[in-house]
């Protein structure tokens, strides 16, 4: 019982001290890359909405109208 508890203590240990030189990281290169990815989702996420309102104003708002006019009308 002894020996399981030294080697879980021993990991925890490591697991927060990993964590802490990750947190306290000053280098540099970390935030260039995260600013990187939000722009990248942000340009797509801009992309994607375009293409769903385009697809929407020009094939499914007119069909709707038409089936409702159809069905009313």
């Amino acid at each position: 019982m002894k020996k399981v508890r030294a080697i879980l203590k021993s990991g925890s240990n490591r697991f927060i001290s990993r964590a802490c030189r990750a947190v306290s990281n000053q280098r540099g290169d970390f935030y260039i890359s995260d600013a990187v990815k939000i722009i990248i989702a942000v340009v797509l996420g801009a992309l994607l909405l375009a293409a769903l309102t385009l697809i929407f104003n020009n094939t499914v708002i007119p069909r709707i109208t038409q089936e409702i006019t159809g069905l009313f009308g």
